[in-house]
């Protein structure tokens, strides 16, 4: 059998707000990553997405010292010098989001697994109608102000949201079937668009749309005939065939399919550049997931916060889950986070004075030029409590659908993560978001910072390139990604008072012993390439894992992996509860950027709860002029409303005055 032949390929990864792309070839028999590089996407970048793509080319050109372009073509194929490639593969997040509207029986069951299986891929559902609603508002007698019916009003709003596609869902198997047919008849009525035309007549048009239906099957051929003529129908396995019973996988490959189908030929301007068709992004970060998961025999997490979408993919218990938050981001989807989480669950990450007016004037900034990067250290920190907010938001879907998840590996990738000038500040923020706590078979818990994105390259590799895929993960994403192993402790305690004592002995170095009291966080330092042998004490009261509390804990023998940051012991609480007292959450904020040596120096700033005569310093002066920074003293939760007609208003001032965007677990059962 002869060997399968290797190709040099360059893999671009179109982002909203950057473009990744990445050359690989054979080396030594094996495909390996040869040169990576970035550049600025334009304002519409599923429209022009080779002008980003070819200026990266141009930086890994400078790298390598090879020729990819020649006359502004790509040189393809790869010829006798060595210079260009044989092909090129692509996968994006830019085809914007599919609009889906859902029609369920029942909105506390068939309608909330119908949003579990949205969030497949980058969709957005602009209206969800359920029966038992309309059950509701029928008995206390809720008439609109027309004088509409609700059959006549859900109509008329569907003739104004225009969905991409309709996902039917509700009735157990041998249940409800009137109820389906009813939905489906709405759907019918609002594919109807009645015109008139000069002289008069009155024309039918039917908008046949795409209708998945995923209810009872004893309904099917019923619905059928409601929708003959008016809907493209498709029929997959029923999302609820009992009450206690979920069924998403079958849904959620329909609604990809769909998108794939719907929305991905709008990027055709890539078409010209690769005979394979691009993928998503997501989907390609999907199937590193599970790869990952199979080839370590772990449970996997991974997570990416990008410009315009949050995603969180998770393989665990012989389950994949995916949670693609499209239009959620840290550019273009900082005014989603805004509007879901509130502007005082951002601040309170911050240890320096700001008002809200202020900081939300900074996040609509963030949103007009996403792509100018943070150029002073308080942009910084706001970059990664909004980071730290959108990982929430997905964490939260997440533990909707999975409340019981466990993992013990994390892959982080983003380019608030990729470009933060300290592992700790990374690790830290993860941390905050995640909250992982040590349960059952999970005792130490794995992060991985994807630093050059090779997570989406592999991924978009596996559909036609797979060797490709399999030696760049195997000798560039794995052995580049290590950013820290992870105990948690577990009880409660005094701050201040010891939680836990830490030993690691490094293999052919010294030991290092750490006392981390409650509330606090520490790290041992353990270079990359060298292995080491945790030895854990922990207090009365506080455990390890599923060990009995104050029992001492001990890794195998050199059985701790070195990394980027190494071993950090995080003794702050399950859940983790931010000081109420302004003062004292923002010390408690400052000593842990000093713990993980994010910072060296002591606070700089003003007390919290003091009134400050300065500037915060932003991306524009004009947009910020001298404010009076006065937070408010009260303690913020992760609820707290925004309305989008005040963002919407403050975007539209800000307008004026801007410019435009130029493995298992690591330690012995017990």
């Amino acid at each position: 059998m002869s060997e399968p032949k290797l190709h040099a390929l360059l893999v671009a990864d179109i982002g909203s707000v950057m473009t990744h792309v990445w050359l690989v070839d054979a080396v030594d028999g094996e495909t390996r990553l040869i040169g990576h590089s970035e550049a600025p996407c334009g304002l519409a970048p599923a429209e022009d997405p080779k002008s980003a793509i070819f200026e990266a080319a141009r930086h890994i050109e400078g790298q390598t010292g090879r020729r990819l372009i020649d006359n502004g073509v790509l040189i393809m194929p790869k010829n006798a010098e060595g210079q260009g490639i044989d092909s090129i593969v692509v996968c994006s997040s830019t085809a914007g989001l599919m609009g889906l509207v859902i029609a369920a029986i029942a909105g506390d069951i068939s309608a909330r697994s119908a949003q579990r299986a949205a969030r497949a891929t980058y969709t957005h559902v602009l209206q969800t109608i359920t029966l038992d609603d309309a059950a509701r508002q029928e008995q206390i007698g809720v008439i609109g102000d027309s004088g509409l019916t609700w059959i006549e009003r859900q109509v008329q709003s569907l003739l104004g949201v225009r969905p991409d596609a309709v996902l039917i869902v509700g009735g157990i198997e041998g249940g409800a079937q009137e109820a389906l047919v009813r939905l489906a008849h709405i759907i019918g009525l609002a594919s109807l668009n009645i015109q008139v035309d000069t002289q008069g007549q009155q024309m039918r048009n039917i908008a046949r749309r795409p209708v998945i239906f995923a209810g009872n099957s004893q309904a099917r051929d019923r619905v059928a005939a409601a929708l003959a003529d008016r809907a493209d129908l498709i029929i997959t396995d029923n999302i609820r065939p009992t009450l206690d019973v979920e069924c998403l996988e079958p849904v959620r490959r329909e609604i990809v399919r769909l998108y794939d189908r719907l929305m991905m030929p709008r990027l055709a301007r890539i078409s010209a550049l690769t005979r394979v068709p691009a993928r998503a992004s997501c989907d390609a970060a999907g199937v590193m997931t599970r790869f990952i998961a199979e080839q370590t025999r772990s449970s996997v997490l991974t997570l990416d916060v990008g410009g315009m979408s949050t995603t969180a993919h998770l393989c665990s218990q012989e389950r994949y889950s995916p949670v693609v938050l499209g239009g959620v981001g840290i550019g273009y989807g900082v005014g989603a986070v805004l509007a879901r989480r509130g502007v005082e669950a951002i601040r309170r990450w911050l240890p320096f004075p700001i008002s809200e007016r202020d900081l939300v004037h900074w996040l609509l900034n963030k949103m007009l030029r996403p792509h100018i990067p943070p150029l002073t250290r308080e942009d910084l920190l706001i970059e990664h409590a909004v980071a730290r907010e959108a990982l929430s938001c997905v964490l939260e879907a997440l533990l909707d659908e999975r409340p019981d998840a466990t993992y013990d590996r994390v892959f982080i990738g983003g380019g608030v993560f990729r470009h933060a000038p300290h592992p700790g500040l990374t690790t830290l923020t993860v941390l905050d978001a995640l909250q992982p706590a040590s349960k059952e078979s999970t005792m130490a818990l794995d992060l991985h910072l994807d630093a050059l994105g090779l997570i989406n390259a592999c991924g978009v590799l596996a559909f036609s390139e797979p060797d490709a895929a399999l030696t760049l993960f195997e000798r560039d994403l794995m052995h580049n990604s290590p950013l820290a192993t992870v105990v948690t402790t577990l009880g409660e305690g005094r701050a201040g008072e010891l939680a836990v004592e830490a030993e690691l002995r490094v293999e052919g170095g010294a030991t290092h012993t750490v006392r981390v009291a409650h509330g606090e966080i520490a790290r041992l330092n353990l270079s990359p390439g060298r292995y080491g042998t945790l030895t854990l004490r922990p207090a009365a009261g506080v455990r390890i894992g599923r060990n009995a509390p104050g029992a001492e804990v001990s890794s195998d023998l050199a059985a701790i992996h070195g990394s980027a940051l190494g071993v950090v012991i995080d003794a702050r609480g399950r859940p983790l509860r931010l000081p109420k007292d302004a003062q004292a959450r923002q010390q408690a904020l400052w000593s842990w950027l000093m713990a993980l040596g994010i910072e060296r120096e002591p606070l700089p700033y003003p007390a919290l709860d003091s009134v400050v005569e300065a500037s915060l310093p932003v991306l524009t002066a004009p947009v910020i002029t001298s404010p009076s920074l006065r937070p408010s003293e009260s303690h913020p939760t992760t609820e707290t409303p925004v309305t989008i007609s005040s963002i919407e208003s403050d975007l539209a001032k800000l307008r004026q005055t801007v410019e435009e965007p130029k493995r298992r677990g690591l330690f012995r059962r017990k």
